[in-house]
């Protein structure tokens, strides 16, 4: 099957999807769904959606939920076309329908995700980068060679600063060495 088929079925899928939520706003108000102002809703906090103050806003009208519907058709024939095109040789008409009917929940999911993908990777990046400049000192100072004049006794930022130079050990100083073995744990 190719792309485009796959985002037409798709996009039946997404139309799918509308008419379930038609169905139910016309069984819950017994309305047509551009006709529900939220002040209807009784009570208001019933859905989830509803922000302090909607309460008292018009009902949004045909030409809305029109918009609405288009875009939802777009969102489930895009992303059934570019799952389609990734990976033609899994695709069905089956599978493109399904992913049509779950698209648009798909990308409020990824949508909601990003900001945190972005900052995680953002994090990993600089994490790297320090890493990776933490090794060339290191091997800089095994090699004897002096460390750049940015680098006082080759300490990066966020680094341990007076680690001693290769060859001069210094006397370790952790609690465990300061602990007093006849006394049980005091410190000397």
């Amino acid at each position: 099957m190719d792309w485009f088929m796959a985002a037409v079925l798709g996009a039946a899928g997404g139309a799918a999807m509308e008419a379930v939520d038609v169905i139910k706003s016309i069984r819950w108000h017994r309305q047509m769904p551009w006709n529900v102002q939220s002040d209807t809703i009784d009570p208001p906090q019933r859905r989830s959606d509803v922000r302090p103050g909607e309460e008292l806003l018009p009902a949004p009208g045909w030409k809305a939920y029109c918009v609405a519907g288009v875009l939802r058709l777009l969102v489930s024939g895009a992303l059934t076309g570019v799952v389609a095109a990734t990976y033609p040789q899994s695709m069905n008409p089956l599978v493109a329908f399904l992913i049509g009917l779950g698209a648009l929940s798909a990308v409020q999911q990824i949508t909601t995700l990003v900001p945190l993908m972005v900052k995680s990777a953002g994090r990993a990046a600089l994490g790297g980068v320090v890493e990776e400049a933490q090794q060339q000192t290191q091997a800089l100072q095994q090699n004897g060679q002096p460390p750049s004049p940015g680098q006082a006794n080759g300490a990066l930022p966020g680094s341990q600063t007076g680690s001693p130079p290769p060859g001069n050990p210094q006397p370790v100083t952790g609690v465990a060495t300061q602990q007093d073995p006849t006394s049980g744990g005091g410190v000397a």
